[in-house]
């Protein structure tokens, strides 16, 4: 996962941590509580949803309506190491939970979070409150979270912000920001000033320089969150500044404050000035005014109060947010006529063409939304079809409109009973289709134009009852791949589509051309909704994987631990592949312990423990790696541990350049190392500063930074790129060399349906290769011992006089041989065998792909080799961006036959 911090701060600071926890309120009336999470309540208290987290010790706040959690204060935050901050919001007893969670943050900095120290629980029949005190060097921040029966729908925030003392940072603005990597599209709209407003049209700020906001941010009030249109229980949240005022020293009547909007596709936030500009009305952040920003500033015995709401609805469009807003307004009301299944969305606009709202019609067609009277421009985007626009006027009465024909798209009916993924790709001047298009124009922009995402051209069958049964396509010419995973034949035919006519999809369904007896395939590193950073439905995922030939999927979702074997047998696929229930523990603060964070590592198999904060995963913030690694071991049974995406490419391995500490990317373990804040460098001993933070071992633990049973050598997130990997290749070969036997994994990192999954995949020796025969215990050896290969296509069998991946030789020489074979759409032409990480030989592949090759040592060795081949025109067409390639795990030579394997050390 690839995921940026903002960064615009005007003050460095180091992190203040706070803590403790004092008051808890009496249950008011049965719908009405705040209270802490017990043992006693958690069956009625823990929300759920994809994006719930809170669990026993965390914060419940409820009108019977809405349901609300806060995490304790020893409960981190995604931004901040310290708990106390905003996790769940949806309605109770409902899986509905999309919201990620949020962080206050002076001068928007994330090096600068107000830290919770304190949270109480107050209820009567009238109110239930849940109101935490924070600080930063200084500025101390109360929070005041509210419920009430009058609007159900409807959270109240109040924040005060004071200087404590003379001594406290000077801020020039105010942060309030919510995680929402790629979990929700957001819609900026002003209920003040219209004109404004910029609706799905965003501007990407998260990663940019300070210099950014005058491009970013918006001088509008209200964030709408949309959860994904497919979503189990969808949800909307209206995230709305009601007002910002300074309460100066002397009593006088309080000033309203600038507030400005930022949303992209990795945050969304509120920036409040801590006091009026000199220059400017606070209806822009161009260059001028965000000069003065580090000169304003909030004197002892002033104050900043904030007030925002945050509106709920059941619901994925932004009427059903704008209607609450606009209780009173007439409403519009109508049909869009469209083909069966075709999927229709309606925008409404401003006569000026400023965005006002978005609705879906339901499945007969009928919409409504309420407009405050004037002129408005509707636009109706359809599956298959190019805008249409119509002009009303909408006066105080309610108004219904005749029915909007659309003209209806070309319908292609898809085979059913056989698992495949269906890749449709325009040929010529058609462009490819989007099927994950959800209609809403969303979009991202930055200095350079429009940040294009990639398109979700395929589409996936499990071969059951609940596959998508059709698409819709555009006129043009398309190639159409059936695909099935590298052991499988690619089916191909051409598709032209001229008018609106329904087409049966005619194509064979892919034939099994490879066999690999006792291997058996796997992705160590697999994403969907329950990760914070992306909505992608837990169904799909099941289903993308079966249509790929994934055999074994560990869900590795952030920060919680989901189990999917559950929905396997809903769908009656848990005799098509294997769900291991894991988590990817993701470490985002920056802190002492760990100045750039600990990275990313994966944990599997674990066990969820569905009334604990997070499902169970331990505390990763603010800690240093071999302490995750030991709560982890010790809390989990001792699971594998795999490191993820260490390092992304050689700017920061061997000598570094002078900005190296500006280029450190803190998800890359290796540019880093967690607690040294420097780059791993492969080329100097493991005793060697920086390097010897690795190695050094906790007096009571034993643990270590680098004790990882595995590392990942390819990743595919985005496209497999050389570079990246023969870096990670080259530390890889620094820890074997001097004894650290780590694993080297290939996995997909997969997060959306644009995204790859089960590619590249390790082939892991097993003792059957049958699902039903399956035996986690044995999966977990092998992937421990190093008995496995990572490839993008290739397959291959590989031993050293009898001794196979993992196992170790012994004596001085033998014969490296075995066997390198591959479906006729996966060319490969190389064949690279390496002693120590060193190459010692190369070799054209034959026509029957045996190999045999001497290997002599004279000291205890190891050896791997490396595949690789050209990528044909098929190849491209369905895996874009890879290549033919595949490496393996070492064979370990005791050259001595002493009956100990000694290290040969880093080469001279």
């Amino acid at each position: 996962m690839g995921f940026l911090i903002l960064r615009v701060g005007f003050f460095a600071a180091c992190v203040s941590l706070m803590s403790g926890v004092f008051g808890s309120a009496a249950v008011g009336a049965e719908s009405l509580y705040a209270e802490q999470i017990t043992a006693t309540n958690a069956a009625t208290h823990i929300k759920t949803g994809p994006d719930a987290t809170g669990g026993l010790g965390d914060w419940v706040l409820s009108n019977g309506t809405l349901c609300v959690t806060l995490a304790n204060l020893d409960h981190a935050g995604d931004l901040a190491a310290s708990g106390g901050t905003l996790r769940d919001i949806g309605f109770c007893n409902r899986h509905d939970d999309h919201f990620v969670s949020s962080q206050d943050l002076l001068n928007g900095s994330q090096s600068e979070p107000v830290n919770i120290s304190k949270i109480e629980a107050f209820s009567d029949k009238q109110q239930a409150s849940l109101v935490t005190l924070g600080a930063y060097m200084g500025m101390h921040v109360e929070t005041h979270y509210s419920l009430d029966p009058q609007a159900p729908n409807r959270l109240k925030i109040k924040k005060r912000i004071w200087r404590h003392n003379e001594d406290a940072i000077d801020p020039g603005l105010f942060g309030s920001m919510a995680f929402n990597y790629r979990s929700m599209e957001s819609f900026l709209l002003s209920t003040k000033d219209g004109t404004r407003s910029n609706g799905f049209v965003q501007e990407k700020f998260v990663g940019r320089s300070t210099m950014a906001l005058t491009d970013a941010a918006r001088s509008v009030d209200t964030i709408i969150m949309l959860s994904p249109h497919d979503a189990e229980a969808p949800i909307s949240y209206g995230w709305q500044v009601v007002s910002a005022r300074r309460q100066n020293q002397d009593g006088s009547e309080p000033e309203a404050l600038p507030v400005f909007a930022l949303a992209d596709k990795s945050a969304l936030a509120f920036l409040t000035l801590v006091e009026p500009l000199m220059i400017g009305d606070g209806s822009q952040l161009g260059l001028l005014q965000l000069l003065q920003v580090p000169f304003l500033s909030l004197e002892l015995g002033e104050e900043i109060h904030i007030e925002e709401h945050i509106t709920v609805a059941p619901s994925f469009d932004v009427a059903a947010i704008t209607d609450q807003f606009y209780p009173q307004a007439a409403r519009l009301s109508g049909r869009i006529q469209a083909g069966p299944g075709q999927k229709s969305v309606l925008h409404i606009d401003r006569a000026d063409g400023a965005p006002f709202t978005q609705t879906s019609p339901q499945d007969d067609g009928q919409f409504s939304a309420r407009l405050p009277a004037g002129d408005y421009r509707l636009r109706v985007v359809a599956q298959g079809n190019p805008p249409q626009t119509h002009w009303l006027r909408i006066d105080h009465e309610d108004l219904t409109i005749d029915p909007i024909t659309v003209t209806a798209a070309a319908r292609i009916e898809l085979p059913q009973g056989k698992a495949m993924r269906l890749s449709f790709q325009g040929i010529g001047a058609t462009p490819n289709p989007d099927f994950a298009d959800q209609l809403t124009g969303y979009a991202e922009t930055a200095e350079d134009g429009l940040i294009a995402d990639r398109k979700a051209f395929n589409t996936h069958l499990a071969g059951k009852l609940g596959d998508p049964t059709h698409v819709y396509l555009p006129p043009g010419n398309y190639q159409v791949y059936a695909v099935r995973g590298p052991e499988f034949s690619v089916e191909t035919t051409t598709l032209t589509v001229t008018d609106a006519s329904q087409q049966n999809l005619t194509i064979q369904a892919p034939k099994r051309v490879i066999q690999t007896p006792n291997f058996i395939a796997a992705d160590l590193h697999v994403h969907s909704g329950p990760s914070f950073d992306n909505a992608f439905s837990t169904r799909k995922r099941v289903r993308t994987f079966v249509a790929e030939h994934g055999e074994v999927m560990v869900a590795a979702e952030h920060d919680t631990i989901f189990d999917f074997n559950p929905l396997l047998k809903q769908m009656q696929l848990s005799d098509q592949m294997i769900a291991i229930t894991g988590s990817e523990v993701t470490s985002t603060v920056n802190s002492t312990r760990a100045p750039y964070s600990i990275g990313h590592i994966n944990f599997f198999p674990l066990e969820p423990r569905p009334q604990l904060y997070q499902r169970g995963v331990v505390a990763h913030e603010n800690r240093r790696t071999r302490d995750v690694l030991y709560d982890m071991h010790t809390s989990f049974d001792a699971p594998f541990s795999q490191l993820n995406h260490a390092r992304d490419d050689f700017a920061l391995s061997g000598e570094l350049p002078d900005d190296y500490e500006d280029i450190i990317d803190p998800e890359s373990f290796f540019t880093h190392m967690g607690v040294a804040g420097h780059p791993f460098n492969p080329q100097k001993p493991l005793t060697s500063v920086p390097n010897n933070s690795l190695v050094e071992a906790d007096p009571v633990t034993q643990f270590r930074d680098i004790d990882f049973d595995a590392m990942e050598l390819m990743n595919g997130t985005q496209s497999y790129r050389p570079e990246r990997t023969q870096a990670l290749r080259a530390d890889w070969h620094a820890l074997l060399s001097q004894g650290e036997r780590i694993s080297g994994t290939a996995n997909s990192d997969s997060h959306e349906t644009s995204q790859q999954v089960a590619l590249p995949r390790n082939m892991v020796h097993t003792a059957s290769d049958k699902l039903a025969d399956f035996d986690i215990a044995a999966f977990v050896k092998a992937l421990r011992k190093g008995d496995f290969y990572g490839t993008t296509g290739p397959f291959f069998e590989l031993e050293l006089s009898g001794a196979k991946m993992g196992d170790t030789h012994t004596g001085p020489s033998g014969i490296l041989k075995g066997r390198i074979f591959s479906a006729d759409w996966v060319d490969v032409d190389t064949l690279e065998v390496q002693l120590n990480g060193r190459p010692l030989a190369s070799l054209d592949i034959a026509a029957d792909g045996r190999f045999s090759v001497p290997v002599t040592s004279a000291s205890d060795a190891y050896v791997t080799i490396e595949v690789r081949g050209a990528p044909g025109d098929i190849y491209k067409a369905v895996y874009p961006g890879y290549f033919p390639y595949a490496y393996s795990n070492p064979i370990y030579i005791d050259a001595d036959a002493d009956g100990t394997w000694t290290p040969p050390g880093l080469a001279e």
